[in-house]
């Protein structure tokens, strides 16, 4: 848009440039009243459109198309700005949707702190945030690296009793994992995994796992999903064709429990048709005393978990706790569904939304650690540049969690095209005192096998 020109998105209506007419001004404003009173649809803020009694779906999606193209031209928080101040002085009512999306905006343009001045504006105005409101503050303090803020807004919004899950449907475009079962980040990730479970098991007291996002718990490798991209020919497939050159017990241990899972799921083809996820590999490391504690909101995904538990084991008993609920709220509202004692938190989300997924796994690391400081947690993070991960690591070190390991293993440059998720990282909080050396051990034979670009093990 040319300087000096605001355009009203949503009713084209432009106000004149430098000189402009007051009079011209008034004559747009009483118009848009009128409209109001028609019954038409008209842009709340800026490019929102309130539905009228036909609906105008198509104008809706016009209106915003207008908006995101507003914003990539910049100065968009400006406009925002601007225009939910007509609306203030045309005397047409605010809503949630023109306050998160003026926001939005200026978390986009930079300007955090307006953005959350504004969320403290909709409380003044007795106009209740919801969670795209709430969504859209934090997202503003991510994108400016004010992580502390970020976490505040959080805060914020679970104490005022805002259910997260309002803004979307979990079974809603959840993520599919069978595109990447048994590939080059599985591996890696389930390798650093057994290393901590065999850790966990050197001690004769009882620990609890408990995984936040436990999928489908097995995967079919002859899906469709799992064929149409088969990342597990450059993951499991190929580990498995030169593990007697690796050189390491971890490894060996690892595609063992591959194999028995294979086995007991009536697999009788003697190839390897199916790959255990992160449940079902530590479930062949807890013992009699061990529990394991599952969660997963999705309710295809967490229907195909039980089938798979129910094969796997059919007397678990009340060692087993399969959970259909989201594990964010679970672990953030009260007590913790698991015995005292010691424990083994998997953090490995689907990352939809690298931004909001950053900012939960570290508010649930931080109340996890305050419950429970002892707790063991292993965090799966995508290794997608350089400044997202160190960014992560000092939120992370910020928390005075203690000892926080970190391994990593990249592919830079030989991912398929369209994969952006390069490397494949696990941050580990107290981890036991042997995964150091044992990971530094493991690493080098499995970067080869692998054909990975590099690998790192390091304390914070």
């Amino acid at each position: 848009m040319r300087e000096g020109r605001t355009v009203a998105a949503g009713i084209g209506a432009a106000e004149r440039d430098v000189g402009g007419e007051t009079g011209e001004r008034r004559h747009q404003l009483r118009g848009r009243d009128q409209r109001v009173r028609e019954g038409r649809a008209v842009a709340a803020g800026f490019g929102v459109v309130q539905r009228d009694a036909g609906g105008e779906a198509g104008a809706r999606r016009h209106q915003l198309q207008r908006w995101h193209q507003c914003m990539r031209e910049g100065r968009a928080w400006q406009r925002a700005l601007a225009l939910l101040r007509e609306i203030e002085e045309a005397k047409l009512e605010h809503d949630a949707i023109s306050y998160g999306a003026g926001i939005s905006a200026c978390g986009t343009g930079g300007q955090w702190q307006r953005a959350l001045a504004l969320l403290s504006e909709m409380r003044e105005a007795k106009l209740e945030p919801v969670v795209t409101s709430y969504n859209a503050g934090i997202s503003a303090c991510e994108v400016n690296g004010q992580w502390t803020q970020a976490l505040d807004v959080l805060e914020s919004m679970l104490a005022c009793r805002v259910d997260p899950a309002a803004a979307n449907n979990p079974d809603d475009g959840w993520y599919v994992h069978d595109l990447e079962a048994g590939g080059f980040k599985d591996v890696f990730k389930h390798i650093v995994l057994v290393a901590l479970l065999q850790q966990m098991a050197t001690d004769a007291d009882p620990f609890t796992f408990i995984d936040m996002h436990a999928g489908s718990g097995v995967y079919d490798l002859s899906s469709e999903e799992s064929r149409r991209c088969r990342m597990f020919e450059r993951g499991v497939l190929r580990l498995s064709r030169v593990a007697n050159h690796c050189g390491s017990g971890l490894i060996a241990d690892y595609l063992t429990a591959v194999w028995s899972c294979n086995k007991a799921l009536g697999s009788s083809t003697g190839a390897l048709s199916l790959y255990p996820g992160s449940p079902a590999l530590a479930w062949q490391w807890l013992r009699p005393q061990d529990t394991a504690v599952l969660f997963e909101v999705a309710a295809e995904p967490y229907e195909a978990l039980r089938r798979s538990f129910s094969l796997l084991n059919r007397e678990a008993g009340d060692r087993l706790a399969l959970l259909h609920e989201d594990s964010y709220l679970r672990l953030t509202s009260g007590h913790l569904p698991w015995p005292s004692g010691r424990q083994l938190v998997l953090m490995d989300p689907p990352y939809d939304s690298i931004q909001s997924h950053n900012t939960w796994n570290v508010f649930v690391l931080r109340r996890l650690l305050q419950k429970s400081p002892s707790s063991c947690v292993a965090l799966w993070y995508p290794r997608l540049d350089h400044e997202k991960v160190a960014s992560l690591h000092s939120r992370v070190q910020s928390l005075a969690a203690g000892r926080v390991l970190v391994a990593e293993m990249w592919l830079e440059g030989s991912a398929p095209r369209g994969d952006v998720q390069q490397g494949s990282g696990m941050l580990i909080v107290n981890p036991p005192h042997a995964v150091h050396a044992h990971l530094l051990a493991t690493l080098p034979g499995l970067a080869k096998a692998l054909r990975a670009t590099g690998f790192r093990v390091l304390w914070l």
